[in-house]
Parts: C-alpha cells; structure tokens; sequence
C-alpha cells in the first residue's frame, strides 16, 4: 500500500502539508507533490520514520498548477539507497532546469516490503 494525499496527514507537520501541491483538483490523483525545499524536508522525515521511497514523479508548475512532464525516478525494491537516489535526482533536475517544478515521491511503509512470513 503506497500512501495517498490523505496518508500524509500523520506524516508531515501542518506548514509543510499545507504547501504541498495537491494533484487530486487538477489531475485526478491522490498524491502531494511538493517544491525542491519542502519535497527535501518530506523524504527526511519519512526516511527517520523508516518508511521506503520507490521512486516519484515531475510536474511543471505554471502559476501554481502541476503540469505532468513525464519525467521521474524509480528504484528497486528494498533499495538501500533509495533515499539518495531521490535526492540526487531531484537535485540534478533542479539544477538542469530551474526551481518551477514539483516533486512526488511515491512513498510507502517498510512492511510493504517484507515477505508475508517476516
């Protein structure tokens, strides 16, 4: 189960929730994409919470409206460095083509990951 916009209430505190870009009104999905800083200050919080990032998505933003580019990361399952994968994507995208775009991680919990037994 990968968490949707709702999810991220128990995640994230308030101001950063807030200032996330929900892409439900305008795209139809249930995810939050956030700007460079704060999409930074969210995988740092759900990797101290221990949760697993497979990957994540790029949106243009005009104005404040997510436009889909197509572009994104995924890892592996169980990838050990998943977290600097995002990071060093997300990074490199910034400094490729400039602060108007929103990032989405697609984030999930550990147990996600664990075989039915573990």
């Amino acid at each position: 189960m990968m968490f949707i916009d709702e999810d991220y209430v128990n995640i994230v505190p308030q101001d950063l929730l807030e200032r996330g870009i929900r892409l439900r009104e305008e795209l139809g999905f249930y995810e939050i994409a956030w700007k460079f800083d704060d999409v930074m200050e969210v995988l740092k919080i759900t990797k101290s919470k221990d949760m697993v990032i497979l990957g994540g998505d790029v949106y243009r933003l005009s104005g404040n409206k997510p436009i889909i580019t197509g572009d994104g990361w995924y890892t592996n399952k169980g990838d050990d460095d998943a977290f600097e994968v995002a990071i060093r994507y997300i990074t490199n995208y910034r400094a490729r083509n400039g602060d108007d775009f929103a990032y989405c991680p697609t984030i999930c919990p550990y147990t996600i990951l664990q075989e039915p037994n573990e």
